[in-house]
C-alpha cells in the first residue's frame, strides 16, 4: 500500500508535495508500530478476585496482587448507561468519532492553556487517557505524543466498546480503589449497573483529582466535582434541570463500605486455588460458586447456636456442608463456626481436614453385603466376641447382644456384625468401593484391616457427605461441584479439586444397584431421631431423613450425615488440636444440629420420599434366623428382597425332633422303630453363638442325650475353635515359667453338646464343657491342635511354639 502511494506521487507531480506528508507519517507509525508494538498486557492488570454465590450475590472480595481494590469487568453492559453518558460527556463526547485523537480539542486545549497561562485542561481523549493509565509517565509534550501514537494503536486494535471497558477498568479513585466497579462498592455500596445519577456523576468526576476529591475524606470537594459533572451534562442536553438538582440533592458518602465477607473458607480456599488463572486474564476475576448465600447463612447460624452451650465442656468448633442431593452441589460450606477464633484455630477448614470418621462408613458395607446377595435386612447376624488373627471387635459400650437383626445392626451401629460382615465380603473389597466412590483420603489397600469399617482411617467431611449424595442417589456416585456450570470464564471444567480426586471417580459411576440403595436407606430411617417429639402426632411436619451417626475412638469426633431427595447435610464436631470430651458423640452433639439445619432448610415444604425401585419384592421369613422359613418355624415376618440376588437358605435354627416318650431320649431314624415316640420343635443356635448364648444366661434350648444304644454318627456342626487362632505364632517368653504363660483353649459348639475334648498331637490333654475354662502349657514346637465334641465332630488346627 505504502509502495502504491510513492508511486503514485512520483507520477503526479503536482501532488507532490500534498501527499507526501500524509505518506511519510504512516510509513513513520509503521515503522513505530512494528518497532513498539502495543504492551496489552499491560491493560490486564492484576484483578481483584470476587466471589459470588450461585444468584449472583457477592460472598468476598480479595485484594490483586498489588494490594488493590480493581474489580474488572468484561463488557459494557454491566456499566451504567448514565455512567457511561457522565464520563462521555464530561471527558470525551467525540469518543465514537474520532480515532484516538481528536485535533479540535487538543488545539483547544492549547490555545486556552496559552490564553491563561497555565494548564486549565489537557484536551486528551479517552483512547489518550487509556494509554496513560497503561503506560504512567510525567506530563509533558513528548509524552503526549507517546499518548497520541499509543491511543492510533489502541484504536487499531480494539472495539470502541473494549476501549470504554478498559478505560473504566483502570480509573483511579483514590487510595487503593481501581475502577468503576470498586468505586461503586466501595463508595456507594452497589453494583456500578445501580448507579443513579448523582452517583454516576461524582464518579465520572473523581478520576480527574482522584486524591484531592476522595468524597471520604473531603465531602464538600467531591460536591463541586459532581456539581461540574452534572452542569456539563445539562448545558449538552443530555439531562433536565430537574434532574441536575435532584442529583446535587443525593447523599455524599464520607466513608467506604465494608466489602462482603461471607463464606469465608471456600472463598479463600476458591481464590487461592485460582491465583494463577485470575493473574493472567481479568475475565477470570469473578468466581460463581454453587453457595447458596441464605443456605449459608442459616447453616454458619444454626452451628454458632448450636455449638454455644458445648464451649464450656470442652467442644471448640464444628463444620457443615449442605449439598444439593440430585447434583452434588455445594449450596453451604462451613469450615468452623468461627473464622476469627484464632485459639481455636477457627480458619482450618474443617469439611476439608481428615479425621476418623467412625461408624459412619458401616452403611457402606452393608449396602455392599444386600448388593452381593449376603444378606437382607432381616438377616440374622451374629454379636457374639470374635478373634480375627489377634483383631477383636468390640461394640461402642463394650457389651454384646449374641444376635441380631441386619436392620437392627446398622440402627444401632452395633461393631462386630459390621466387622464380620467386612469380612465375609471379601479384603478389601470396602476399599475398593471407597476409593472408587471418590474417597481420596484413603492410601496403600495394605495399610487398612477390618477395622477400616468402624474408622480406622481418615476421610473428610466433604467427600463423607459426597458419599452418602451418591447412596441417596441410587447407586450413582459422581463428584461433587462448587462451581456453576454456566462458568465458563472460570475454566473448561466444572470439576474444582477441593481435595485430590480419584482418578476412578468417573462422571457416571455406577456402583451399587438402585434396590440395594434403597433397601440400606430405609434401613437408616427406623433409628430414633434426637428432634423427634415424644408424642408421635407432632412429627407430622418433620422431614423424613435417612440419617447416620459416629464417634471416633477416643470421643475426638462426633459425625451426623443425612440424607433426603433435596439435600445432603454432614455435620462434624470437634476440636481441631484433636483433644477429646466425654459429651463428644455423634447421636448427642453433631445429630441435633443435623436435624436442626434438615427442619429449617426443609422450610414448610414437603418433598416426596425416594421411590421403591420396581424390581424390589417382599417375601416372608422366619421371625428368628431371618432366613426362609420351613414347616418347624412358629412366626414369621415380611422381609424385603432383590430377586435373584437375595440369599435363598432356608431356616437352620428350628429344628423337628423326635424324643422317646418313656426315656426322654432323642431318636433318629436308625432307631426310633418300634419305639413310641413324639415330635418337638426346638431351637439349635448354630456353635458361633451357641456356647456364648448358653455361657451369658440365655436361655438356649438343649438337645436331649441321643438314645445310646444307637450306633449312628450324627451329623451336624463341628466346633468353632476360638482360641488359639489359626496362623498364629506363639513365642515363650524368657524368665517366665511356663506355667504363667498357658495358652487359653477356648471354642463354640452347637447346641446339641456342650462337651469338649482337647488332643495336641493325637494326645488328650483336657476335657470339660466348651463353657468351662481350659489351658494348654506351651511346648516348643510345631503341633496339631484338635477339638472333639460330645457328638464326635471335630476341629484341627497347627499350632506353632517358638522361643
Amino acid at each position: 500500500m505504502v509502495i502504491t502511494m510513492i508511486r503514485y506521487i512520483i507520477k503526479n507531480r503536482k501532488y507532490r508535495y500534498f501527499l507526501a506528508i500524509p505518506a511519510i507519517l504512516f510509513l513513520l507509525f509503521l515503522i513505530l508500530h512494528l518497532c513498539f508494538p502495543l504492551p496489552k498486557e499491560k491493560l490486564h492488570l492484576p484483578p481483584s478476585t470476587v466471589v459470588l454465590d450461585r444468584n449472583g450475590k457477592w460472598l468476598r472480595v480479595f485484594t490483586s496482587e498489588d494490594d488493590m481494590w480493581r474489580i474488572t469487568e468484561t463488557n459494557l453492559e454491566n456499566v451504567s448507561p448514565q455512567f457511561q453518558t457522565a464520563m462521555l460527556t464530561y471527558e470525551d463526547k467525540w469518543f465514537y468519532h474520532h480515532r484516538g485523537i481528536n485535533p479540535v480539542s487538543l488545539f483547544g486545549a492549547f490555545y486556552d492553556n496559552i490564553k491563561t497561562g497555565k494548564v486549565v485542561r489537557g484536551g486528551s481523549t479517552i483512547t489518550m487517557q487509556l494509554a496513560r493509565l497503561m503506560e504512567p509517565k510525567e506530563r509533558t509534550i513528548p509524552n503526549k505524543i507517546i499518548e497520541m501514537f499509543r491511543a492510533v494503536q489502541l484504536e487499531l486494535t480494539y472495539k470502541k466498546s473494549e476501549i470504554l471497558t478498559y478505560y473504566f477498568n483502570m480509573l483511579p479513585y483514590g487510595g487503593n480503589i481501581v475502577g468503576s466497579a470498586a468505586a461503586s462498592r466501595l463508595y456507594f455500596n452497589k453494583p456500578q449497573s445501580a448507579l443513579s445519577l448523582g452517583e454516576a456523576a461524582l464518579l465520572a468526576a473523581i478520576p480527574n483529582s482522584p486524591e484531592r476529591i476522595r468524597p471520604d475524606r473531603y465531602p464538600k470537594r467531591a460536591l463541586q466535582a459532581k456539581k461540574k459533572v452534572l452542569q456539563r451534562m445539562k448545558d449538552a442536553g443530555k439531562i433536565t434541570g430537574n434532574q441536575m438538582e435532584e442529583a446535587l440533592n443525593e447523599y455524599i458518602p464520607t466513608k467506604r463500605y465494608t466489602l462482603p465477607f461471607k463464606a469465608p473458607h471456600i472463598s479463600r480456599l476458591l481464590a487461592k486455588k485460582h491465583a494463577s488463572n485470575l493473574a493472567e486474564n481479568n475475565k477470570n476475576s469473578w468466581i460463581h460458586t454453587t453457595i447458596d448465600l441464605r443456605f449459608q447463612d442459616i447453616a454458619e447460624r444454626i452451628l454458632r447456636e448450636r455449638l454455644r452451650p458445648l464451649q464450656a465442656q470442652g467442644v471448640s468448633t464444628g463444620a457443615v456442608i449442605v449439598m444439593d442431593t440430585k447434583t452434588h452441589e455445594i449450596l453451604a460450606m462451613v469450615g468452623s463456626n468461627d473464622f476469627f477464633d484464632v485459639e481455636n484455630s477457627g480458619q482450618v477448614n474443617g469439611t476439608l481436614a481428615l479425621r476418623s470418621p467412625g461408624s459412619t462408613l458401616k452403611p457402606f458395607i452393608y449396602a455392599l453385603a444386600i448388593d452381593r446377595g449376603i444378606i437382607t435386612p432381616g438377616t440374622l447376624l451374629y454379636d457374639v466376641p470374635v478373634d480375627y488373627v489377634g483383631y477383636s471387635p468390640v461394640n461402642f459400650d463394650g457389651k454384646y447382644t449374641g444376635y441380631v437383626t441386619a436392620r437392627e445392626a446398622l440402627a444401632n451401629s452395633l461393631n462386630v456384625p459390621a466387622v464380620n460382615l467386612y469380612a465375609k465380603t471379601g479384603k478389601n473389597q470396602l476399599y475398593t468401593f471407597l476409593r472408587r466412590a471418590g474417597v481420596s483420603s484413603l492410601s496403600n489397600e495394605n495399610k487398612y484391616g477390618l477395622s477400616l469399617v468402624l474408622g480406622g482411617c481418615g476421610v473428610s467431611l466433604l467427600e463423607l457427605t459426597n458419599l452418602y449424595a451418591g447412596l441417596a442417589n441410587m447407586g450413582m456416585f459422581t463428584p461433587y461441584k462448587i462451581l456453576q456450570k454456566e462458568a465458563h470464564d472460570i475454566q473448561k471444567s466444572n470439576k474444582v479439586e477441593l481435595v485430590h480426586q480419584v482418578s476412578t471417580h468417573t462422571k457416571n459411576n455406577s456402583l451399587l444397584k438402585p434396590e440395594t440403595c434403597w433397601i440400606v436407606t430405609e434401613m437408616l430411617t427406623t433409628l430414633k431421631r434426637p428432634d423427634y417429639p415424644e408424642v408421635f402426632e407432632l412429627t407430622g411436619t418433620m422431614p423424613k431423613v435417612a440419617w447416620k451417626t459416629g464417634t471416633s475412638y477416643g470421643h475426638r469426633d462426633a459425625w451426623s450425615i443425612g440424607f433426603s431427595p433435596d439435600f445432603t447435610i454432614g455435620v462434624w464436631v470437634g476440636n481441631f488440636n484433636g483433644a477429646g470430651s466425654p459429651i463428644i458423640s455423634g447421636s448427642d452433639t453433631a445429630a441435633p444440629i443435623l436435624f436442626s439445619l434438615f427442619t429449617t432448610l426443609s422450610g414448610e415444604k414437603t418433598s416426596q420420599w425416594f421411590s421403591k425401585p420396581e424390581k424390589l419384592e417382599e417375601r416372608q421369613i422366619c421371625s428368628l434366623s431371618g432366613r426362609l422359613p420351613t414347616q418347624n418355624c412358629p412366626t414369621q415376618t415380611t422381609d424385603t428382597y432383590i430377586p435373584s440376588i437375595s440369599p435363598v437358605e432356608k431356616c437352620h435354627i428350628h429344628k423337628k425332633i423326635q424324643v422317646d416318650i418313656s426315656t426322654g431320649e432323642r431318636l433318629c431314624s436308625s432307631c426310633r422303630n418300634g419305639r413310641e415316640y413324639k415330635d418337638e420343635t426346638i431351637v439349635v443356635w448354630p456353635s458361633e453363638v451357641a456356647t456364648w448364648l448358653n455361657a451369658s444366661g440365655y436361655a438356649v434350648s438343649i438337645l436331649p442325650e441321643h438314645n445310646a444304644d444307637c450306633t449312628r454318627l450324627l451329623t451336624g456342626t463341628p466346633p468353632i475353635i476360638l482360641s488359639p487362632t489359626r496362623e498364629s505364632v506363639y513365642h515363650i517368653r524368657a524368665g517366665i515359667p511356663t506355667e504363667y504363660q498357658k495358652i487359653r483353649l477356648s471354642a463354640s459348639v452347637s447346641g446339641d453338646t456342650q462337651d469338649l475334648y482337647w488332643f495336641l498331637n493325637g494326645e488328650l490333654i483336657t476335657k470339660g464343657e466348651a463353657v468351662e475354662p481350659a489351658f494348654l502349657t506351651p511346648v516348643v514346637g510345631n503341633h496339631q491342635l484338635t477339638c472333639i465334641d460330645g457328638e464326635g465332630r471335630s476341629t484341627s488346627l497347627p499350632l506353632t511354639i517358638v522361643e
